[in-house]
């Protein structure tokens, strides 16, 4: 089997969910997220800066002491952001974006 990979800005607006228990492979998207704990929000990656809106808070830049494994992170200059329902279901409309899902 032949794995076709798109860059990012070729990739279709909108969610693309991956569930590696089932040995799905991530999407590269332009933006990747994480539901929280709750559910209640999100936590988004990205590596520009992001529209200033209502629901959308930027946390942190990730930085390379960030990450303690000594390996060089992808994710460095990277944004974090903490992002209502509301404005996620705004962005999913602008951008595609990685989730990883878990079975439970």
């Amino acid at each position: 089997m032949k794995v076709i990979n798109f860059p990012a800005d070729r990739i279709a607006k909108g969610v693309h969910a991956f569930t590696p228990e089932m040995g799905e492979r991530k999407v590269e998207c332009q933006l990747t997220a994480k539901l929280s704990f709750y559910g209640s929000h999100y936590f988004v990656d990205s590596p520009e800066l992001l529209p200033k809106r209502r629901g959308i808070v930027l946390l942190s830049q990730y930085t390379p002491e960030r990450f303690t494994n000594g390996k060089a992170n992808p994710k460095v200059g990277w944004y974090e952001y903490k992002v209502t329902s509301n404005a996620f279901e705004k962005l999913k409309l602008q951008y595609s974006i990685s989730i990883e899902r878990h079975l439970d």
